[in-house]
């Protein structure tokens, strides 16, 4: 006897096997899915390596196309990312340029040393040509009403002085200068002196004063306002260094210089009723 599967082409036969096969697991998953989902996950365990071999190609074609990219590619996009680098370097000089002058202005405008007359913030753009002349020049001048003679000061002390005017720049020599002398008080004793420059921006010398005056290292050194040359009562320096030669009646005194003669950027310009009345001195 012949049923329906014996007359039909194994082909078919294996199909409609397999189509009833699969009806039977999909009803079992239906009603008892707590018995199939085991079954589900012992598959799932052995389908991975399957999946991970057809995802192979895939994987390996992206590894190709890193490995093939270009030296010369890499190396444009080096110099990109080290421009933009730079870039943000200069940024950032610029931001903190900015924010140190903010700060030396803020300092010129608060500082206690300017205690009378008015003031005029001005701008070093250059110093004198010959070395051995300690001389700045300032972006401010005759059109502005600076006069030969006025005191030039920063955030910390005295500078020097005015010595020439132009309509629109001004020179002036340093404390520091061999031809620069003012009159100066020790603000501890009182005892009055003269400071000289020597030529040496972090160094001034304190003249004639005897081998027994009372002067200690680091005692601070006032303008005395005598000769009103400069005014009174404004920072000069203090005592750095004290010898006493045995064969002189005078000490050597060394004195700091309380201002940045030489790393200045920002300077103030005084004016002062005791030097708009005073001759100046002469020029250089």
């Amino acid at each position: 006897m012949h049923t329906i599967l014996t007359r039909q082409p194994p082909s078919v036969r294996s199909f409609i096997l397999a189509l009833v096969v699969c009806f039977v697991a999909i009803f079992v998953n239906w009603r008892f899915p707590q018995v199939i989902q085991p079954v589900r996950d012992v598959l799932k365990v052995g389908y991975y390596p399957i999946y991970a071999l057809a995802n192979y190609p895939v994987l390996s074609g992206e590894w190709m196309k890193l490995q093939l990219k270009s030296e010369q590619s890499l190396r444009r996009e080096n110099i990109a990312l080290r421009a933009e680098l730079d870039q943000a370097k200069v940024r950032l000089q610029k931001l903190s340029e900015l924010s140190a002058e903010n700060t030396r202005l803020r300092g010129l405008v608060d500082t206690p040393l300017i205690i009378d007359g008015r003031m005029l913030i001005t701008e070093i753009i250059g110093v004198d040509s010959n070395p051995l002349n300690h001389i700045i020049i300032i972006n401010k001048g005759s059109r502005d009403q600076l006069q030969e003679g006025q005191t030039v000061l920063d955030d910390q002390g005295i500078m020097g002085q005015i010595i020439a005017v132009y309509p629109h720049s001004a020179r002036v020599m340093l404390l520091s200068d061999k031809d620069s002398s003012l009159s100066v008080r020790l603000d501890r004793t009182g005892m009055r002196s003269i400071v000289s420059g020597k030529g040496d921006y972090s160094e001034l010398v304190m003249q004639y004063v005897p081998s027994s005056a009372d002067v200690k290292v680091g005692d601070l050194v006032y303008s005395s306002g005598l000769g009103e040359r400069y005014p009174a009562g404004y920072l000069v320096g203090k005592v750095k260094h004290i010898e006493v030669p045995s064969s002189s009646e005078f000490a050597d005194i060394t004195i700091q210089p309380s201002a940045q003669l030489s790393s200045g950027h920002n300077v103030v310009v005084l004016f002062s009723q005791a030097l708009s009345k005073e001759q100046p001195n002469g020029t250089r």
